[in-house]
């Protein structure tokens, strides 16, 4: 299963610790998502990609995704989203891939954009200090 990966995700120890695995850096391909921005939630510290006309989220498509990958993206991301099937450009090409998106009326954008360096500076070492044990109770009662 193919994935494409805009937020948190991006950073390979994030993505280890949800997967309970270090992906290859081959395994993240560039694309990006037309037609949306990546804005900030208000009271949080990562994004979510909401509708943009004149605009388009840079990230990476994942490939090689398990079913156990998917059931704890699914568990990680919660179910303040869902996934949708969304066209993104890879090099050059638009491909339907699979995306974590927002049910958009629970989240409350700010109006400035997300980048994953100045996250990963400042929010990065607290927001792996949580995701931790909460992931380790979660994947515990399963």
């Amino acid at each position: 299963m193919r994935f494409f990966f805009y937020g948190t995700l991006l950073d390979r120890d994030v993505t280890a610790l949800v997967l309970g695995r270090r992906l290859p850096p081959a395994a993240f391909a560039p694309a990006t998502l037309p037609g949306h921005a990546r804005r900030r939630i208000r009271g949080g510290s990562y994004p979510i990609a909401v509708r943009d006309p004149k605009s388009e989220v840079a990230g990476a498509i994942v490939g090689g995704l398990s079913a156990r990958d998917v059931a704890r993206l699914a568990a990680y991301e919660g179910p303040r989203y869902r996934i949708a099937l969304l066209k993104v450009r890879i090099a050059g090409v638009l491909s339907i891939v699979s995306v974590f998106a927002p049910v958009e009326e629970r989240f409350q954008p700010t109006g400035g954009s997300w980048e994953l360096t100045p996250w990963q500076r400042r929010h990065k070492r607290a927001f792996l200090a949580r995701l931790a044990p909460a992931l380790s109770a979660l994947h515990s009662r399963r």
